[in-house]
């Protein structure tokens, strides 16, 4: 069954297209001259599931590996240990034009769309150079392709002749999200694709995020450090800490009921539009610890206002039933 063929058939059932089974990332970081090089854990033994029309948020702080997770989901990096699967398909190790054309199912758009847009090239150049590069269609499909994508991410024809600078912030993340669209992946990596937007802006992206996966059956991997838009738009939520996952379960559970203290401190500080709620909030003492240096036991400990003497001596599994996964000795 060639690539194309596995995804199609992905795409019109449940099964997974997007599997990952322990993933590992490292780094080997330079201490200077005579310093022995440090390795950091960008992600360490992260396992996921992904089906057609769905929403996984990868949630956490700065620094937490969740950016990370998502440039490798996306192909950009390949994992240091693990395996990752595209539609049934392991795609680990894979290189040279193989790599290449598993690419064409997995997209990825960036948080700043100015930076991701070549400043140079119009937008319709812009919208058509996946098609040059991937494809043998000629000037003028392409062309339509373009401007197709244009209206159904609710652009007009005539944007397609100018360039990035003359659009605003909105206006250039739609084109962000047409041009991960324009090879017809079936998995888009989105990366704070919000986080820059003015709050209404904010809500036409999203909902244009979810008219989109509806129409073409994608399934996303939200990363984002905001749960208030997490909750609009996620169907599971992954939260991540210090390169792992400490929390993990469907969008309803994690919002009404989390288990483990470092979710409990994320959801304390959302905002919330009543102001008559009354707010329990949890703040968290001290830095994220250093990945060259991470604690002993559980990563979190540090800064956990439940830990006891075993959550800092013994790691603790991330285990759990029914969907709902957590890494804390006390969860339970």
């Amino acid at each position: 069954m060639t690539t194309a063929t596995a995804l199609a058939t992905a795409a019109t059932d449940d099964a997974p297209v997007l599997e990952g089974h322990d993933l590992i990332k490292t780094y080997e970081v330079s201490r200077g001259i005579f310093g022995k090089p440090g390795i950091v854990r960008a992600v360490s033994g992260i396992s996921l599931s992904l089906a057609p029309r769905k929403t996984l948020a990868v949630v956490g702080e700065s620094g937490s590996g969740k950016s990370t997770l998502g440039r490798m989901l996306a192909l950009i990096e390949p994992p240091t240990d693990g395996r990752l699967a595209i539609a049934g398909e392991d795609v680990t190790g894979v290189y040279g034009h193989r790599l290449k054309t598993l690419r064409r199912s997995v997209q990825m758009v960036f948080q700043n769309p100015y930076g991701s847009l070549n400043p140079r090239r119009t937008i319709r150049a812009t919208l058509e150079e996946p098609l040059v590069v991937n494809t043998d269609l000629a000037a003028d499909e392409r062309h339509a392709r373009a401007l197709d994508m244009l209206a159904r991410v609710g652009l007009r024809p005539e944007h397609a002749e100018r360039y990035p600078h003359m659009f605003s912030g909105g206006q250039r993340q739609r084109i962000a999200i047409a041009r991960a669209l324009m090879l017809n992946p079936r998995i888009i990596v989105l990366d704070e694709p919000v986080s820059a937007l003015d709050v209404s802006v904010r809500a036409q992206v999203l909902n244009l995020l979810a008219d989109l996966q509806q129409e073409f059956g994608l399934a996303f991997v939200f990363v984002s450090h905001d749960l208030s838009v997490v909750r609009h738009i996620a169907d599971d939520v992954m939260v991540m800490y210090l390169g792992g996952v400490v929390e993990q379960a469907p969008k309803e559970a994690i919002f009404a009921d989390p288990r483990h203290p470092y979710t409990r401190a994320l959801l304390s500080a959302t905002p919330v539009a009543d102001p008559g709620r009354p707010r329990d909030r949890i703040v968290l003492t001290g830095e994220l610890p250093s990945p060259f240096a991470p604690p002993p036991g559980c990563s979190f400990n540090p800064r956990c206002p439940m830990a006891i003497d075993r959550c800092r001596a013994e790691k603790p599994l991330l285990h759990g039933e029914d969907g709902r996964l957590t890494a804390c000795h006390l969860a339970d």
